[in-house]
């Protein structure tokens, strides 16, 4: 049976109602004669336009394909937004379960497996995720000239690719890519090389030349960095940031009381979950792991998980997030650029980051907060009244706050601080990926314990920026602790420090008269690392850093040697205390730079020599 007549299929499936006021039970069984199980799928969704079903998969495999997928346009921060066809759309709905009993879902093209929109009490899992082709373009470096600044690669079978002229481009189903984004990983380790940052392609837009010299194996040329892969390295490109970020896993947006649970996602064209604008959104037992044997290093062309302007609590439990392309989680809110000021309590504004506009941004009775872009202070804060949206990017904010003495309004930013949520973190795993393992900017309490971290970049970064990504988010109440950190800022191109406190503020815009997060500690904690910083700590009212295990694993020479194991700038009162530095490198330093109160008994030295590479400082 082909795709087409899958749609007449799907009325023969079985329906088991459990209780007459109770959710209807819908149980789809593997069948050889449907091809395609997204017609099937819709039907059911369509019978129940306010939901209260439950559709279970029983074992095997079952395919989806985006022609008879519903078309619906998914607004999505820090992705690609647009019209999206979708297999699974839960839009209005409430009490929806869609279980596996281990089910296999194999997606083909452009397609966004789960799109979660204006929905509550939704439960999904039980299966895994993977699409027919991979969303990078992997291969093995057999050959290399740095002369010439030239390699070969071996693509990995999986690949469908062609060459255009003198262009590589890659693809699937019915999308392709070309190249546009690069980095080489050790296949030994399965991690980003070591100083991985010297293997970057620097200017896209004239894009590296490729050669077929045979079926599999491709001659780059016009290479464009410090060095060339080695050979045995694994080359990797996921396409242009304006691309590369359509078809995400699972698209949570505007719903609340959501859980993912028992769900292993091989491939996304994207991050595997984004949850926008949501609350209480619970993930358990998710994992991004490479299908054991499989020689590629990625699963996920970007973060596992994200979660922005969510509310409530967002839980991440005994998960574990392998081989993406960034970072295992962010979590934060928005900042919206001020425009102009049409009257004292009215702004127009918009989104700074291309990956922002048109996003829910807040509803009537939120309360905003108004910000110096530069200096990240509060100017003034007031509740929404009304917002009009004259066009994608262009929102009117009614306020009963008082601006008119802001001066330049063109240099505020605007956040929903009624929109931050608590976090909590317990015994995942993060490894093998490029970036961080966590971003956390959230308002909520956030606790982050038992852990295993082990990223390229920062271990966990708590930042705050109005002017580049735009992410906002001052945290009131971080604890981290109990968690192992192993051999963080393997990347290099700029300091990455295990843990890093760094909110976007240039060094003419700091001072202690205001401190952007409030409380952080940092306790129990054991991080086994080759680099020099570990904690880069600013604008932290009350920071703590105690009972921690220090080790240098001598695994790299530094990148960044000599700079200071903890380098605290422009904090209110910083607690240095019961840490072991026993088996840290021997010349190390303590660098404390205009803090109010610093209570330190590491008996290291203490010294002002602050981290030359943080935004100047």
């Amino acid at each position: 049976m082909n795709r087409v007549s899958a749609y007449a299929a799907s009325l023969l499936l079985p329906l088991l109602s459990l209780a007459a006021c109770g959710p209807e039970t819908v149980t789809i069984s593997q069948d050889a004669e449907i091809a395609d199980y997204t017609p099937v799928v819709r039907k059911i969704l369509e019978d129940h336009p306010d939901g209260n079903v439950e559709i279970r998969f029983a074992p095997g495999r079952y395919d989806f394909y985006p022609e008879q997928a519903v078309t619906e346009f998914l607004s999505m921060s820090n992705n690609d937004s647009g019209d999206r066809r979708v297999a699974f759309l839960l839009k209005d709905m409430k009490d929806v379960s869609v279980r596996g009993d281990s089910s296999e879902f194999l997606f083909h093209g452009a397609i966004v497996p789960f799109a979660v929109k204006n929905s509550r009490n939704v439960s999904l899992g039980g299966f895994s995720i993977d699409y027919d082709f991979p969303w990078t373009f992997e291969g093995e470096v057999i050959a290399n000239d740095q002369r010439s600044m030239t390699f070969i690669v071996r693509v990995f079978p999986d690949n469908k690719y062609r060459i255009e002229g003198d262009s590589l481009l890659f693809g699937g189903y019915d999308w392709e890519y070309p190249t546009a984004e690069n980095i080489v990983f050790d296949p030994e380790t399965r991690r980003p090389l070591y100083n991985t940052a010297i293997y970057e392609h620097r200017h896209w837009n004239g894009r590296m030349k490729a050669r077929e010299l045979s079926p599999g194996i491709v001659e780059f040329s016009g290479f464009d960095a410090v060095r060339v892969p080695p050979v045995g390295s694994i080359w990797d490109d996921k396409g242009p940031m304006d691309m590369n970020r359509s078809y995400p896993g699972f698209a949570i947006l505007q719903s609340r009381d959501v859980a993912v649970e028992d769900v292993h996602v091989y491939r996304a064209g994207a991050m595997a979950l984004i949850a926008e604008f949501s609350e209480d959104i619970r993930v358990s037992r998710m994992s991004t792991a490479a299908r054991p044997g499989s020689e590629r290093m990625i699963t996920i062309s970007a973060d596992a998980t994200h979660f922005v302007d969510c509310s409530g609590t967002v839980t991440l439990e005994d998960c574990t997030f392998e081989s993406m392309l960034d970072d295992a989680t962010n979590i934060h809110g928005v900042y919206m650029k001020v425009d102009s000021l049409l009257s004292p309590g009215v702004v127009m504004a918009s989104f700074g980051h291309f990956q922002q506009v048109g996003n829910h941004f807040a509803d009537e009775g939120d309360m905003l907060r108004f910000v110096d872009r530069k200096t990240m202070h509060p100017v003034a804060s007031g509740r929404l009244i009304e917002l009009k949206r004259p066009d994608r990017n262009r929102y009117e904010l009614v306020t009963d706050a008082d601006l008119s003495l802001a001066g330049d309004v063109a240099a505020l930013a605007v956040e929903n601080i009624s929109r931050g949520c608590d976090v909590v973190i317990r015994n995942c795993k993060v490894r093998y990926n490029r970036a961080r393992s966590l971003l956390l900017s959230t308002s909520g309490d956030i606790l982050v314990e038992n852990c295993d971290f082990s990223s390229m970049m920062a271990g966990i970064r708590i930042c705050g920026d109005a002017n580049w990504w735009y992410e906002s988010g001052n945290t009131r109440n971080v604890t981290i602790r109990n968690n192992s950190f192993t051999d963080g800022g393997l990347g290099g191109g700029q300091p990455q420090a295990i843990l890093q406190i760094d909110p976007v503020i240039p060094k003419e815009s700091r001072s202690c008269d205001f401190f952007f997060h409030d409380s952080i500690v940092f306790s129990g904690n054991t991080v086994r690392t080759f680099d020099s910083q570990v904690i880069y700590g600013l604008s932290t009212e009350n920071l703590v850093i105690s009972d921690n295990v220090f080790i240098d694993s001598k695994s790299h020479e530094p990148i960044f040697p000599g700079l200071p194991v903890i380098d605290v700038q422009y904090c209110g009162k910083v607690t240095i205390s019961g840490n072991d530095f026993s088996r840290w490198k021997p010349d190390a330093v303590i660098s404390v730079h205009e803090c109010l109160e610093v209570e330190n008994d590491s008996g290291l030295e203490t010294v002002d020599r602050p981290n030359p590479y943080f935004y100047g400082s």
